[in-house]
């Protein structure tokens, strides 16, 4: 993981806002693509992930993704891909994540996949 991605993400556990399971969840997400995907910059799934964590825990949901943005993310041909890696990560969160919160997780993830595609 980052150093700067480690500081942010601890600032939100001394704030109470990440707990340690959480943390430990997010440390695997980033060594699954670090090793996977050869990906080490996965900050802004790290921190969507430590945030939907926190509205979830509080019950709290997050804005409905227009249905034109998630057309254009099912459609692309890494969602696929996307969608087995999320199936193989979700067991391990300490939270079971809202369609609403998934959708936003899967464009995070399918950015990685993109990017690294890319390279």
């Amino acid at each position: 993981m980052k150093e700067t991605t480690e500081k942010k993400l601890n600032v939100l556990m001394r704030v109470g806002k990440l707990d340690q399971d959480s943390f430990d969840f997010l440390t695997d997400v980033d060594e699954y693509f670090d090793t996977n995907y050869y990906s080490n910059d996965n900050e802004m799934l790290l921190i969507h992930l430590s945030v939907a964590i926190n509205r979830m825990f509080e019950k709290e949901s997050v804005d409905k993704m227009p249905d034109e943005l998630w057309k254009q993310i099912s459609d692309k041909p890494e969602y696929k891909v996307a969608k087995s890696v999320w199936n193989d990560l979700k067991s391990k969160a300490p939270v079971d994540f809202t369609e609403e919160e998934t959708k936003y997780i899967l464009l995070h993830i399918l950015n990685i996949l993109r990017r690294n595609n890319d390279d």
